[in-house]
């Protein structure tokens, strides 16, 4: 912004305006070139500007003067002005006199105020007396951005969302402060210090943006270092700011520079592979372009306008880019996910194999006993009818026990790919049937407790799925910690149509450095675990029923609530 600002400060005029030249005069006789740095901090009480025009320069084409000043203290000119956006405006043509005379009177002495610049009949014409709109437009594509990707931030909490909308932030603050300054004589210290330092912030989180973005610590750590190092100027320009209340990085270095340097990254990453550099190459090559053009005035309008199209150009065009970043994002989630869904199912079946397994076995051994009887009755005497009924029942008993405990799995892992209207005690009755005979086994007691049932229209199964999960999670703790007189309290209730089901045990607990990881993927304190398992319920609960699953620590052990 320093360099820049020097471009519009005062009477100085680095820009070449090849058929107009200014002096100043103190006593309106003796007239002299006009200098910024002489001006810059003396008090005059009256001073005179005098314009001398090259009209045979000018030829046919129209030019316009623009003077910011005190009108108020203006006692003579011998131009003829109008007054847009609180500026003085003079065409420039070959009617013009050859010399505009601007006499000052102040009633104390003060800075003489007076900044002026030559537009084309384009900007005269198309921008100037519109140019709020291009600034409400270009604030308003920036702002934008910046609000899309801060939300985005906080949803998937990519560093590199952040850097992206804190540096739209900083560059429509700067932008701000630009145009408040293009309305001022020249820039007071303190707001030229706030605006340098958003400024060097807009730079700062733009380098810490394309480092997270290009991925350069891993891919071209050369590139990371040159940056962290670029990095550190920025944040002692930051401090030197807060001192000498201008930036003093940007006083000496072009400011196209900033956004030059992630280009060049950018190329750098796009030889080394990564396609997806393309955008953001393109995004920073096109502000550096701009801005370049606006230092070096390449083309005929100002800097002010270059920069407030190039600026929202590059948000569009970075928006673009991100989203589809995001896009790439989402579609990778979808497939983590399923991948995840796909082991939550094989370690699904591994747990009904087993569970199958262990009401089997004691059928089995019924069956052998049955068999071994059988044959021992034959071996001695002759069997009667009447035995052989009793044996064969019995074993038909045991067989459709067994056939009923296979029916029960079949129907509990099914897929119903259809909602269902279905009591959330009838869900969580099927996991229990599942359970109970494991409870069973390992003498844990086992309390359900319905005190307000709730029907949903959702999947009954994911439910139950979700209950079985938190059961056997409970179980394990239980016999791993290898606890006396086990219980495990399942309750359902409904307040307010919210319903409720909580399911806690005597296990002692999750240590508390755990209880906040226990929901992420794959994260397990159990020695054989997968870490799928809560991670799975959690997302069945949130995205599936749009409710929530809480975990907390209670006097004896663990409780988990459901609510939906």
């Amino acid at each position: 912004m320093k360099y820049l600002l020097l471009l519009i400060l005062f009477i100085s005029n680095l820009q070449a305006h090849y058929f107009i030249k200014d002096y100043i005069s103190e006593d309106n006789i003796n007239f002299k070139e006009a200098s910024f740095t002489e001006y810059k901090t003396k008090k005059i009480k009256e001073f005179t500007i005098k314009f001398k025009i090259d009209l045979e320069k000018l030829k046919n084409r129209i030019n316009y003067l623009t003077i910011v000043s005190d009108k108020n203290s203006l006692i003579y000119t011998n131009a003829n002005y109008e007054i847009i956006n609180n500026t003085m405006v003079i065409k420039l043509d070959s009617n013009q006199k050859n010399e505009l005379f601007f006499h000052y009177k102040y009633e104390k002495p003060k800075r003489a105020e007076f900044r002026w610049n030559t537009i084309t009949n384009f900007e005269y014409t198309y921008l100037l007396k519109f140019e709020g709109i291009l600034y409400g437009i270009s604030y308003g594509i920036i702002f934008c951005a910046f609000l899309y990707y801060i939300i985005i931030y906080f949803s998937t909490k990519m560093r590199c969302f952040l850097y992206y909308s804190l540096m739209q932030f900083f560059v429509l603050l700067s932008l701000i402060g630009f145009v408040y300054f293009s309305y001022k004589p020249y820039p007071d210290s303190i707001p030229q210090a706030i605006v340098d330092f958003c400024e060097t912030l807009s730079f700062l989180f733009t380098l810490l943006f394309t480092q997270t973005i290009l991925n350069t610590k891993e891919k071209i750590p050369k590139v990371h270092n040159f940056f962290n190092f670029f990095i550190l100027l920025n944040i002692f320009d930051l401090v030197a700011i807060c001192i000498y209340k201008y930036s003093i990085l940007y006083e000496y270095l072009p400011f196209y520079i900033g956004f030059l340097i992630p280009t060049i990254a950018g190329f750098i990453a796009i030889l080394k592979g990564d396609k997806y550099a393309i955008i953001y190459t393109f995004g920073w090559l096109v502000v550096s372009i701009f801005i370049y053009i606006a230092e070096n005035r390449i083309f005929p309008i100002s800097n002010i306008y270059i920069i407030h199209i190039g600026a929202p150009l590059e948000s569009l065009i970075f928006s673009f880019a991100l989203g589809y970043m995001l896009k790439i994002l989402v579609k990778e989630k979808n497939e983590k996910e399923k991948l995840l869904i796909h082991k939550s199912k094989l370690a699904s079946m591994g747990e009904m194999i087993n569970n199958i397994a262990h009401q089997w076995r004691q059928p089995l051994t019924h069956l052998g006993f049955i068999n071994m009887n059988l044959q021992l009755a034959f071996e001695d005497n002759p069997i009667n009818k009447k035995y052989l009924n009793e044996k064969i029942e019995e074993s038909n008993s045991q067989l459709d026990f067994m056939s009923k405990t296979i029916d029960n799995f079949m129907d509990f892992y099914k897929l119903n790919k259809e909602k269902e209207l279905f009591y959330i005690s009838n869900a969580v009755k099927k996991a229990l049937d599942i359970m109970e005979p494991i409870f069973e086994s390992h003498e844990i007691e086992f309390d359900f407790n319905v005190i307000k049932d709730k029907q949903i229209y959702a999947y009954e199964n994911e439910y139950s799925q979700v209950i079985l999960n938190l059961l056997t999670n409970s179980k394990d703790a239980i016999i791993s910690r290898n606890i006396k007189k086990p219980k495990i309290k399942i309750a359902i209730d409904t307040k307010n149509n919210i319903s409720k089901t909580t399911i806690s045990d005597n296990a002692g607990g999750i240590e508390d450095k755990f209880i906040n990881m226990i929901f992420e993927p794959y994260f397990t304190t159990k020695q054989k675990g997968n870490g799928i398992g809560l991670y799975m319920s959690k997302m069945i609960i949130e995205s599936h029923f749009r409710g929530k699953i809480n975990v907390v620590n209670d006097k004896y052990g663990v409780s988990f609530s459901i609510i939906i």
